[in-house]
């Protein structure tokens, strides 16, 4: 038995030493390079071509069991066209397209026709006049009242007669809102403190040209209601609330809101339109009570709207300069324009226009308005009203 198990060890010692010798052979091949026959016994470890076959978009995988980037291919080359081949075309940007409004008058009214056109680009007629002599299509001199197709224009300053046939030789053009960029339009107010009543008991007691420092009582309450209106709307606008006239001279007032709308105007260059906010005075009970008409829609009332134009008068040389407010023209077209669709919304809204020899501020800008929001015996909830329906116009003749 003892022998047995001697040769059976003496077998296994020599299996143990030939499996041995064996692997150092495998290993010595794989290390140093043993030769082998490229046809028959190559090894594909170490060869790039096999690795990228295994790894085509992430490694190589080397001898030792290391890893390394792979460089990415180099980027096919765009065929741009030869030095003298001429460019495909490009996309032609759209032009800019602007409201073109011309005006029809007869004794009856008149009639405003759109055009959307680029600029310069308007056809047909600016001015058609039916039925009125040319002496009934002017604005006599200072000390006159005139109704024009239903619009009534008072003029208690301005000592020229104004040919209208002039005024409404071009059409009104108005550069159309934007959907979005700065500012679209500019709210301010040069007489801040101008009065409203904010009850109906308010209105049986006299206030000589009442002022309230109270921005719920007073312009800014009907300014705001336009600025929110137009916002509301989706118009971006400012409403500078900036006090002009505390303790202020009237004039003197103009002399401040200037500043103050210049430098909105420069901050916000997309300014299509300005409405300088006031308040119309009476200065006294009328009737029992402080004066404050309104023309009535299904059971609200509504504040009187009144325009005033400033025209290019330069008091300090007594005579029309027209650099003083090169825009009033225009101003005059666009308050035709307003006043037609304010009352076909609140048939009564407008009491017209007045007309001033000054322009009060109205030639730093194209498009700048002067509106007096009823009068000091309104409540403030008739002057937002008539606001709001103002902003509502603004955007139908802007868009």
């Amino acid at each position: 038995m003892k022998k047995s198990k001697d040769v059976r060890l003496i077998f296994a010692l020599l299996a143990f030493e030939l499996l041995t010798v064996a692997i150092l052979s495998v290993i010595a091949v794989g290390r140093y390079g043993g030769k082998a026959d490229a046809g028959t016994r190559g090894s594909s470890i170490g060869s790039r071509s096999a690795a990228d076959a295994i790894f085509p978009d992430s490694a190589v995988l080397k001898v030792g069991g290391e890893i390394a980037p792979v460089t990415p291919a180099p980027a096919k080359p765009v065929n741009t066209p030869a030095g003298n081949a001429t460019p495909g075309p490009t996309a032609t940007p759209e032009p800019e397209l602007f409201n073109y409004y011309s005006f029809n008058f007869s004794e009856n009214g008149y009639i405003i026709t759109k055009q959307v056109v680029p600029e310069d680009g308007f056809t047909g007629d600016a001015l058609v006049v039916d039925g009125i002599p040319d002496d009934k299509f002017t604005i006599p001199t200072k000390s006159s009242f005139i109704n024009i197709s239903g619009v009534g224009i008072e003029n208690e300053y301005v000592n020229k007669p104004l040919p209208l046939r002039e005024i409404f030789a071009e059409p009104l053009k108005l550069r159309r809102f934007t959907p979005e960029g700065s500012a679209q339009f500019v709210v301010f107010y040069t007489h801040t403190y101008e009065g409203y009543c904010l009850t109906e008991e308010e209105q049986l007691h006299e206030k000589r040209w009442y002022t309230s420092e109270d921005n719920a009582s007073n312009v800014v309450a009907a300014g705001t209601a336009l600025y929110d209106r137009l916002d509301l709307l989706g118009i971006r606008g400012v409403n500078n609330t900036t006090v002009h006239n505390d303790g202020k001279d009237a004039l003197k007032s103009y002399e401040l809101s200037i500043v103050t709308l210049a430098g909105e105007l420069e901050a916000n260059p997309d300014t299509k339109f300005v409405v300088d906010v006031h308040r119309n005075g009476y200065g006294k009970l009328y009737k029992g009570k402080l004066y404050g008409p309104t023309a009535e829609l299904n059971d609200e009332k509504y504040a009187k709207l009144m325009f005033v134009i400033g025209l290019d008068y330069d008091s300090s040389k007594g005579e029309y300069v027209y650099e003083n407010n090169p825009y009033w023209k225009e101003n005059f077209k666009l308050v035709f324009l307003l006043i037609q669709k304010l009352e076909e919304k609140v048939p009564g809204i407008s009491s017209g226009i007045a007309l001033r020899k000054t322009p009060y501020n109205q030639g730093l800008a194209p498009n700048s308005l002067l509106v007096e929001v009823g009068f000091e015996g309104n409540l403030v909830s008739e002057a937002q009203r008539s606001a709001e329906v103002l902003a509502e116009v603004l955007a139908e003749v802007y868009s």
